[in-house]
């Protein structure tokens, strides 16, 4: 019972985890996409 709920929590974790680098990974883009605009111009 406990590692079951261990297990839930981590998937939970990993859910979390992969909803922040994607957001943090859409932002870095945008962020090199905005220098390399600034730089071609």
């Amino acid at each position: 019972m406990l590692h079951k709920r261990q297990f839930n929590l981590s998937s939970m974790q990993w859910f979390v985890l992969l909803w922040i680098v994607g957001f943090v990974g859409l932002a870095i883009i945008a962020g090199l996409f905005k220098i390399m605009l600034y730089f071609a111009y």
